[in-house]
């Protein structure tokens, strides 16, 4: 089973976005809103160097923000459902 957690905060396009094309493929997923949890910003920054929202990460591996996730799915690399 595929492990998906996305980092994101209010306001945010692209995590809109991303929230809405892993939803579409029905694939679930954990969000940690980083206003609502501060505490998660330390935690992403020490599993990523990425500083911009979303952040993605599939099976603990960072993948990157949303024109990333994006990417793999142009690559049909995002399955279908978890």
């Amino acid at each position: 089973m595929i492990n998906i957690e996305v980092y994101t905060r209010p306001g945010c396009g692209y995590c809109t976005h991303a929230k809405r094309l892993l939803t579409s493929k029905g694939l679930a997923f954990t969000e940690y809103d980083v206003y609502k949890n501060p505490e998660r910003v330390s935690e992403m920054r020490s599993r990523t160097n990425g500083r911009t929202y979303p952040q993605v990460f599939i099976n603990d591996e960072a993948l990157g923000g949303f024109e990333d996730l994006l990417r793999l799915e142009q690559q049909n690399r995002l399955p279908a459902r978890n």
